[in-house]
């Protein structure tokens, strides 16, 4: 059996200029961190005995013969592509937090599935390989309209600077050296408030995919690179800006309401607007939309007053994770 870890992630900045439909004419620049709420992935073969050949463990479980067969995608395309035919093979995965809340939760999976199968095949791939393949199968594979950056923060964990390159999909991958004191403001001052329920991004992101190519939202995006560009710099100081940080924030998140339909609602503005009252500097939705977690930025003077404020919400702090995806445990190394 091999267990692996993976974790979920925060986009801060640049989120939309990480879709190919828009940074192999433009280019395109995120900022994201990965966080020590986790995707956890055991992959092991079947003995001999079961009357099926693949069991499947996510949202429900499924038994089946034939890999063709299997209801998730993901699972179905990757042990296809690794070619896992003819094997029998149980996936079980759990999950810290809930899924469709804007969190990577299901590219998360998808790296922490690979991670897994490779190495149960006794292939060992690097970092940016396995972010790569992630990206392959769920793009290219799957057919979801999703951006790049999850399979990417998701497989190399910490705090990093992605950009991804103009003329192919290619990217790098830079880490954000930051001091005790900003690390300490990132795991104190950003506060992950749940909005109570969960959205189905499949419709959101392909809109959205298709509204990079629309001329009218070049200036949105533009500006939301732009802008990250602008909120790299704050982390090269002792101490984190965090009201620059903030509006930095709410200027991203405005404009990214403008890209597609179905991003923001009522319940969703309540709740921001709710934050801000309670002295919130900044925040903004995680994901492409329409439910799953909100961002806040708080100062140390308002933490208080906004935790009393949110008391009957899901909120939490987050610290970061240094690792990415890993191997847990290995059953033949034991």
């Amino acid at each position: 059996m091999i267990v692996t870890r993976t974790p979920f992630r925060i986009s801060l900045f640049g989120g939309g200029t990480d879709y190919p439909e828009w940074f192999v004419k433009n280019g395109g620049h995120v900022l994201t961190l990965a966080i020590n709420k986790y995707c956890h992935v055991s992959v092991r073969y079947l003995p001999p005995y079961f009357h099926y050949n693949y069991r499947i463990r996510f949202f429900n479980e499924q038994t089946t013969k034939e890999i063709r067969n299997i209801n998730n995608p993901v699972v179905r395309e990757s042990l296809q592509y690794l070619k896992f035919n003819n094997k029998k093979i149980e996936i079980v995965h759990h999950g810290d937090l809930p899924g469709l809340s804007g969190l990577g939760a299901s590219s998360s999976f998808a790296v922490g599935m690979l991670n897994a199968l490779n190495k149960l095949k006794n292939i060992e791939l690097n970092k940016q390989q396995l972010a790569k393949q992630a990206i392959n199968i769920e793009r290219d594979f799957v057919g979801d309209n999703v951006g790049f950056q999850d399979q990417i923060i998701s497989s190399y964990g910490g705090l990093r600077s992605i950009k991804f390159f103009k003329n192919k999909k290619g990217f790098s991958v830079d880490t954000i050296k930051i001091n005790d004191e900003i690390r300490h403001q990132i795991e104190k001052n950003l506060i992950l408030v749940y909005t109570d329920f969960q959205r189905f991004s499949k419709k959101i992101t392909k809109n959205l995919s298709k509204k990079t190519l629309e001329t009218k939202n070049d200036n949105h995006l533009r500006e939301i690179l732009k802008t990250t560009y602008e909120a790299s710099k704050l982390f090269q100081s002792s101490t984190l800006d965090l009201k620059l940080f903030a509006d930095l924030m709410n200027y991203q998140w405005e404009r990214k309401k403008q890209l597609a339909t179905g991003i923001t609602n009522e319940a969703i503005e309540k709740i921001y607007h709710l934050g801000i009252s309670k002295g919130a500097y900044g925040a903004k939705l995680l994901g492409a939309g329409g439910g799953g977690f909100l961002l806040f930025v708080v100062p140390d003077k308002n933490l208080k007053n906004f935790k009393q404020a949110f008391s009957k919400y899901m909120y939490l702090q987050i610290k970061i994770d240094l690792v990415g995806s890993q191997i847990l445990y290995d059953s033949r190394s034991v």
